[in-house]
């Protein structure tokens, strides 16, 4: 059993969408046995503080196109980039989910927000762990965009709560 973990820790990897085998869709059963096991994670006083919002189905290109809309509302005219806009088009058929990462601050405001910001970042360590366990690819995008207002309004957040990123 060590040397799974060890090896599980030490072969987990990031992968690019254009590394995606394009032809194998992740089946839903798959994604909700996935966060069932992620949640297994540490937390100060056991808040849990963290939720997901899963897209798939014409779902991802909902959000592809809120992300393409937002990064045009908020970069400046002279800095948009054509090939920034072209990858949000793009990876609307390279996933087959999209899971994101969300901290949901603790109402009573107990413990201080990194804490449940850093509980929320090994539930982000055990997807890569469990995409690893699975045989499947994955990846965490963050960025300006992921920490929006109005990213934090389309997952319906509360002004406390953080995206901490997609995968």
């Amino acid at each position: 059993m060590k040397e799974f973990v060890n090896q599980l820790i030490r072969e987990r990897r990031s992968t690019d969408p254009l590394n995606f085998d394009l032809t194998r869709k992740i089946d839903n059963d798959i994604v909700v046995h996935l966060l069932e096991t992620v949640i297994w994670a540490p937390s100060h006083g056991l808040t849990q503080p963290w939720a997901f919002r899963v897209f798939h189905g014409s779902g991802i290109r909902d959000f592809f196109l809120k992300l393409r809309e937002v990064y045009l509302e908020i970069t400046p005219a002279d800095k948009i980039k054509g090939g920034k806009l072209d990858k949000y088009e793009e990876k609307i058929n390279q996933v087959s989910h999209i899971i994101a990462v969300c901290m949901i601050r603790d109402p009573g405001k107990k413990y201080p927000e990194v804490e449940e910001i850093v509980a929320t970042a090994c539930v982000i360590e055990n997807i890569y762990l469990c995409l690893q366990a699975y045989g499947l690819a994955g990846y965490l995008s963050t960025g300006d965009v992921c920490y929006t207002p109005q990213i934090r309004e389309y997952l319906g957040l509360q002004p406390e709560d953080r995206c901490l990123g997609f995968f």
